[in-house]
């Protein structure tokens, strides 16, 4: 069983190694909270590390080449997390390319290639893993290793007894799929016919409000050539539990129906307890729960669950029926 993990991607910046850098492993572990952080990534670590030491104190800027945080996900998404960020002091420099990283009177200095100079007193890497395959002898057993990832079978085989899990496989770089995969491994160790299926995975940030989201976005449904129909509700609005929750409350939901199958394809909440709540998504997701049957599912009130029932309800169902084979 390879389950060797993965390591931080470190970029080819100029100047980034001699000045030093942290990256999750030295944010996690400190013993002193820096006065202010410079960090590279908008994505789930630079988002979730840049607000837990905004909160503790730290001056945070996070540098990213795209031109949105989170950058995979839903646009609505990447507007929400950013305006939350800004709200928390932290200053946000998206589709900012770093060019070199240099130190001024001990601090970090990261230069932009719009000539804007990012200083901190700490910088820490954020930009990705990279599946740790080289230099364990994988060719001596046969296994050509790849940037990618260990690749793997639907049942994780690897090769002849052998298997891969996790981060080594590069197919998500999740903990809950390398125990997932930990599982149907171990199932066809046993002789257990068990399959992988990575269709209705849950991503969540562990933001403040968090990022929950499963499936397709838009953009992927497009690709795939899928005529979809959408909603998009401010929880507010919708359902009485954030009344109940928190003193202004804050959320929006979005979903992705396919409107031939009348199935839903994706979801997304940024909202409190958004990683709860996006398993009822992952569910009718995997399951190909028809739309019919989840808006006749009852959901408990108050609860922000029961947002996905008004969010199916604010469908074009009509228009979906319509073109149903």
């Amino acid at each position: 069983m390879i389950a060797t993990g993965s390591d931080p991607q470190i970029p080819p910046i100029p100047g980034l190694a001699h000045a030093g850098y942290w990256t999750n492993r030295e944010a996690t572990t400190l013993n002193d909270i820096p006065e202010s952080i410079v960090i590279l990534g908008a994505g789930p670590v630079g988002i979730e590390l840049g607000q837990l030491l905004r909160r503790f104190g730290a001056h945070v800027e996070i540098i990213d080449a795209a031109d949105r945080a989170l950058a995979r996900e839903e646009p609505r998404v990447s507007e929400l997390i950013a305006d939350a960020l800004r709200e928390d002091g932290i200053r946000l420099h998206l589709g900012a390319s770093v060019t070199k990283i240099t130190t001024i009177d001990g601090n970090r200095a990261a230069q932009l290639g719009t000539g804007e100079t990012v200083t901190g007193a700490q910088l820490l890497v954020a930009t990705g893993r990279a599946p740790r395959v080289a230099g364990i002898g994988l060719e001596s057993v046969g296994i050509q290793p790849s940037p990618r990832g260990i690749k793997i079978d639907e049942h994780c085989r690897a090769g002849e007894n052998m298997w891969a899990i996790g981060d080594a496989t590069g197919i998500m770089p999740f903990t809950h799929v390398g125990m997932y995969q930990a599982r149907i491994a171990c199932a066809d160790i046993a002789g257990q016919p068990v399959r992988a299926d990575y269709t209705a995975i849950p991503r969540v940030v562990f933001s403040d409000p968090e990022i929950a989201a499963v499936g397709l976005t838009q953009e992927q449904a497009a690709e795939r050539g899928l005529q979809i129909a959408t909603a998009h509700l401010q929880l507010a609005d919708a359902i009485a539990r954030p009344w109940t929750y928190e003193k202004d409350p804050r959320g929006e939901i979005g979903i992705i129906a396919d409107r031939r199958n009348r199935t839903l394809l994706g979801a997304w909440a940024v909202s409190p307890l958004a990683g709860e709540w996006i398993h009822y998504a992952a569910l009718a997701i995997k399951a190909r729960t028809p739309l019919d049957v989840l808006r006749d599912t009852v959901a408990q009130f108050p609860t922000y669950t029961e947002a996905y029932l008004k969010a199916i309800e604010a469908l074009d169902l009509a228009t979906i029926e319509q073109q149903s084979p």
